[in-house]
C-alpha cells in the first residue's frame, strides 16, 4: 500500500524466508555491536520516571530502531498504547515474518504475546514461508494438558472468592509450576471442605422455606399429642384431584392396624389436600408399605427436624432461616480470606493462560532443526516498535522482516473509529466485517440511524421518557459492554426524538397542540402527503450518497464492473429525479427529453458493465434502486401509525372517568412507546442494511486478532521445570 512509507523507518523489503535467512547472520553481526553498546542504556532509560521523553530523545539518534512506550510502565501492551493516537478508521497493516534460532523460540513467543499486536498466520496458509510446519511432539501435548489441568483447578478455586477483587500484579519474576502444584495439593482439601459447607448452607437456605410452607399449611390439622408416647406422626400433601386415595388408604390401614390410628384430612388451599396420620411407631413398617402400595408420598423434612414434633419443627425452621444468611456470609468470608492468602494465584492463572497461548501458537509456525519462522500482520506504525522490543528482549538471534503480501492476500481489519462511533460498529459487523481497504460505514450509521429513529417516533414526551430511562440505566452500569453501547445509541435516538417532536408539534400525540404547542414545520397527522414526499426525498438523498460512495470505492479498488454499474445507476437515478421534479412542477417541461436520454445512457452503461447478463440485470438494477428509494416511505408510515395510536390513547382517556381514563391513556401510551422504540430501530437498521449498504458496502473482511490479545493481565513468565 503506497501510504505505508510515511511510517517508522524499516529495513529493506524482503520477499520470503529464503532471502531473509541468507541475510540473517549478516544482520546479526551488523546490529550486534550497536545493541550490546546501547541495550544497558536503554534499559536504564526505561526504568526512569521520564522514560517516555528519554526514549524519544535516544531513539532519534539511534540507527534503525523505533520507539514504543515500555510495556513495564503501562498496564496495556506497548502496541495497543501507541494505537490510541491513530486517526485512520482502518489501521494500515504490514505483513511481517519473525525469523530466528530455535533456542530463542520461547523468548520470542513471550515477547510477541506480551506485545499483543501480531495477527498470526499459519505457515501452512502462507506461500511466502518455505519452512515446513513445526512438528508437535508428545512432550508438547503433555505440557499443554498439564497446564490446562492447573488452569482449571485455579479457575475453580478463584471462583470461590465471591467476586472479590484479587491482585494480578504481585511482583513475581516467574511462575514455578511445581510449587504451584504442591500448594494446590496442600490447600485444595481444606478449601473443598469449606466450599462444601457453603454449598450445603446455600441449599438449606433454598429448600427450608418450601418445607416451612408445607408444614404451615398442615399445622391446623395437627392435634396436640404432647402426652402421647409411642406414636409417630406423618404429614401427607396431595393434589385435590387425587383426594380419593385417602379413602382407600384409610380402608387399608383399618384392615392392617385394626383402628389403632388416626387420619385427619382437609383442604389446605384450592388445589391441595393435607392429611395427618398418627400411628404406633412399632407398626411404622406396615404403614410405609401401604404408602408405597397406594403411591402416596409423605411430606419429608430435613433430617434434623424429623424427630421433632410438627409445631416445634415450624418454630425451629423459622429461627434457622434467620441465622442462615449470617452463617453463609461467615463461611464465604473464610473461603475468600483463604484464597486471598495466596496472592500469586491470579497472576499464576494469567501466566498459565499466556503460556498455553504460546504452546498453541507453535502449530502455526514453520521450523527446521535450527531455525523457526513466524508469519503474521502488525499495524504499520508498530513495525519498528516491535522490532526494537525483540532486539532488546531476545537479542540478535531473532529478526523481524517485512514481506510482500501474496497475490489475493488481504490483511486483517482493525477499526479505530471516534468514541461516539464505536457503539455502532457491532451493527455493521452484524452484517459483515468490512473488507480491508474499503469504506467502513459506522460513521454514517452513527449519523443516520438515530436521525431516522427520531423522524419515525418524533414526540417530545416520548423522547423525554426514553432519555430519562436511558440516563437511569447508564447510572447503574459501569464499564464497556453491549448495554453501555446500546444506551449510547438510544441516548442519541432520544435526543433526535425530542427534536423531531418539536418539528412535528407533538407531545403525547395531539395533547401538545391542545395545550397550544405549534409544529415548527409540519403537522404530520394532517399533512400526510407532504410527510410521505419528505420521506421519499430522504430516501433519494440516502441512496444517492450510497451510490456516490460506491463509485468512489469501486474506483479505488479498480473494479471496472462495479464502477460501470454504479456510475450508470447514479446517472440514471439523477435523471429520474429531474423527471420527478418536472412532474411536481419545480423544473420546466423542457428537462424531460434530455433527462430521458440520460436515463437511457445510464442504463446502457449498466448493461455494458455486466456483459451478456447485463442486458437482463441492467433494467432490474435500475428498478431495484427505485424500489430502494420508495422503501423510505416506511419512515412516514411508521410515524403516522405512532401518531394515530397516541391519538386513540388520548381519546380513550378523555371518554372514560377521570382515574380510569388516566390508567387507559397511560397503558396505551406505554404500549405506543415500546412499539415506537422497537419498530423504528428495526426499520432504520433495515434501511441501512438493504437500501444503503447495498450500494457500496464490501464485506468479507477478517477481524484483527492479536496474538495474546484476550489476556491483558499478566506479563509473568512460566517455569515448567
Amino acid at each position: 500500500m503506497p501510504g505505508r512509507r510515511r511510517y517508522a523507518p524499516r529495513p529493506e523489503r524482503r520477499r520470503g524466508v529464503s532471502t531473509a535467512m541468507q541475510k540473517l547472520e549478516a544482520g546479526f553481526e551488523r546490529r550486534s555491536a550497536w545493541q550490546k553498546l546501547t541495550a544497558p542504556l536503554k534499559r536504564t532509560l526505561r526504568r526512569s520516571a521520564k522514560s517516555d521523553y528519554a526514549m524519544q530523545q535516544f531513539s532519534a539518534r539511534s540507527p534503525r530502531v523505533g520507539w514504543a512506550s515500555s510495556s513495564k510502565l503501562s498496564s496495556m501492551p506497548f502496541c495497543l498504547h501507541r494505537l490510541r493516537g491513530w486517526s485512520d478508521v482502518q489501521v494500515p497493516m504490514t505483513k511481517v515474518q519473525v525469523l530466528g534460532h530455535r533456542r530463542v523460540l520461547d523468548a520470542t513467543l513471550a515477547v510477541l504475546h506480551q506485545s499483543r499486536c501480531l495477527h498470526l498466520v499459519a505457515v501452512s496458509e502462507d506461500a511466502s514461508v518455505t519452512l515446513p510446519p513445526l512438528a508437535v511432539d508428545d512432550a508438547h501435548l503433555q505440557r499443554s494438558e498439564d497446564l490446562r489441568y492447573l488452569r482449571t483447578r485455579l479457575d475453580a478455586l478463584l471462583r470461590l472468592a465471591s467476586g472479590a477483587p484479587l491482585p494480578t500484579d504481585v511482583g513475581l519474576s516467574t511462575i514455578d509450576l511445581a510449587s504451584l502444584q504442591e500448594e494446590l495439593d496442600a490447600e485444595a482439601p481444606d478449601l473443598e471442605k469449606l466450599v462444601a459447607a457453603v454449598e450445603e448452607l446455600r441449599a438449606e437456605l433454598e429448600t427450608l422455606p418450601r418445607h416451612l410452607e408445607s408444614l404451615q399449611r398442615l399445622l391446623p390439622l395437627v392435634p396436640d399429642l404432647s402426652e402421647l408416647d409411642g406414636y409417630e406422626t406423618t404429614a401427607l400433601l396431595l393434589d385435590a384431584r387425587h383426594g380419593a386415595v385417602l379413602a382407600e388408604l384409610n380402608d387399608r390401614l383399618t384392615s392392617e392396624l385394626g383402628g389403632n390410628f388416626e387420619l385427619i384430612s382437609d383442604r389446605v388451599d384450592a388445589h391441595s389436600i393435607g392429611a395427618i396420620l398418627i400411628y404406633p411407631k412399632r407398626r411404622a413398617q406396615v404403614v410405609r408399605r401401604e404408602f408405597g402400595r397406594e403411591q402416596v408420598s409423605r411430606v419429608r423434612l430435613p433430617e434434623r427436624y424429623e424427630a421433632i414434633p410438627f409445631r416445634e419443627a415450624v418454630g425451629a425452621m423459622q429461627r434457622r432461616l434467620v441465622t442462615l444468611p449470617s452463617e453463609i456470609q461467615t463461611a464465604e468470608a473464610r473461603v475468600a480470606s483463604l484464597i486471598r492468602a495466596h496472592t500469586w494465584w491470579p497472576a499464576a492463572r494469567a501466566a498459565i493462560g499466556a503460556r498455553l497461548d504460546q504452546l498453541e501458537a507453535l502449530r502455526s509456525l514453520g521450523a527446521t532443526p535450527h531455525t523457526f519462522a513466524v508469519s503474521g500482520w502488525v499495524p504499520a506504525s508498530e513495525y519498528a516498535a516491535l522490532a526494537e522490543e525483540l532486539a532488546i528482549t531476545v537479542g540478535p538471534e531473532v529478526v523481524l522482516t517485512e514481506v510482500q503480501p501474496g497475490e489475493g492476500e488481504s490483511p486483517p481489519v482493525l477499526l479505530r473509529n471516534l468514541p461516539g462511533v464505536v457503539p455502532f460498529e457491532p451493527f455493521v459487523r452484524l452484517l459483515d466485517i468490512p473488507r480491508s481497504g474499503t469504506f467502513d460505514p459506522s460513521l454514517l450509521m452513527s449519523v443516520f440511524l438515530p436521525l431516522f429513529f427520531g423522524m419515525m417516533l418524533g414526540d417530545v414526551a416520548y423522547g423525554l421518557i426514553l432519555l430519562g430511562v436511558v440516563l437511569l440505566v447508564r447510572r447503574r452500569i459501569s464499564g464497556p459492554g453491549f448495554v453501555n453501547d446500546l444506551t449510547r445509541i438510544l441516548l442519541l435516538s432520544a435526543i433526535w426524538t425530542i427534536v423531531w417532536g418539536f418539528i412535528y408539534g407533538e407531545f403525547l400525540g395531539d395533547i401538545g397542540r391542545r395545550l397550544g404547542m405549534e409544529p415548527l414545520w409540519i403537522n404530520r397527522e394532517v399533512a400526510v402527503e407532504s410527510l410521505l414526499l419528505f420521506a421519499v426525498a430522504v430516501g433519494a438523498a440516502h441512496v444517492t450518497l450510497g451510490l456516490v460512495l460506491g463509485v468512489w470505492q469501486a474506483s479505488r479498488l479498480a473494479d471496472r464492473h462495479k464502477l460501470g454499474e454504479r456510475v450508470g445507476t447514479l446517472v440514471s437515478l439523477m435523471a429520474l429525479f429531474a423527471i420527478a421534479g418536472v412532474a411536481m412542477g419545480t423544473l420546466p417541461e423542457g428537462v424531460v427529453t434530455p433527462a430521458m436520454a440520460v436515463v437511457l445512457i445510464g442504463l446502457v452503461i449498466v448493461m455494458s458493465s455486466g456483459g451478456v447478463m447485463g442486458l437482463l440485470m441492467g433494467p432490474l438494477e435500475l428498478i431495484g434502486v427505485i424500489g430502494n428509494v420508495l422503501s423510505y416511505l416506511r419512515i412516514g408510515a411508521i410515524g403516522l401509525a405512532s401518531v394515530y395510536l397516541a391519538r386513540i390513547a388520548n381519546e380513550l382517556g378523555a371518554a372514560a372517568p377521570l382515574w380510569l381514563g388516566i390508567v387507559l391513556a397511560a397503558l396505551f401510551h406505554a404500549l405506543n412507546l415500546v412499539l415506537g422504540v422497537f419498530s423504528p430501530t428495526v426499520q432504520a437498521l433495515r434501511l441501512h442494511y438493504v437500501e444503503f449498504f447495498g450500494r457500496f458496502f464490501e464485506g468479507g473482511g477478517q477481524s484483527f486478532l492479536p496474538f495474546g490479545g484476550h489476556d491483558v493481565t499478566s506479563q509473568v513468565p512460566v517455569s515448567e521445570t
